[in-house]
């Protein structure tokens, strides 16, 4: 995992643990989630990007990963990949 995916997953996970601490929120479905992580696909490996994120999605289901959302990255209108959230519990 490289460093700018440990920071955004460290970062994802302290707004999601302050999020749950606030006073007043309505009780969620899900409860908050204890570790979470958020992987770029990149859009210009020459493959198709749905390939990847159907390839990711496998992988991250079989290590005990919950999809949780994800975002495309774009750059003056490009798709320059996506990014993928994951939680478990």
């Amino acid at each position: 995992m490289t460093n700018r995916i440990r920071m955004l997953a460290t970062a994802a996970a302290a707004v999601a643990i302050l999020a749950t601490a606030l006073p007043g929120q309505a009780a969620d479905k899900h409860p908050a989630a204890r570790t979470m992580i958020t992987v770029h696909v990149n859009g210009h490996l020459g493959s198709g990007l749905a390939r990847e994120v159907n390839e990711l999605h496998a992988k991250m289901e079989a290590e005990g990963w919950r999809f949780a959302g994800l975002v495309p990255h774009t750059e003056n209108g490009d798709t320059e990949g996506l990014w993928v959230t994951y939680v478990r519990d």
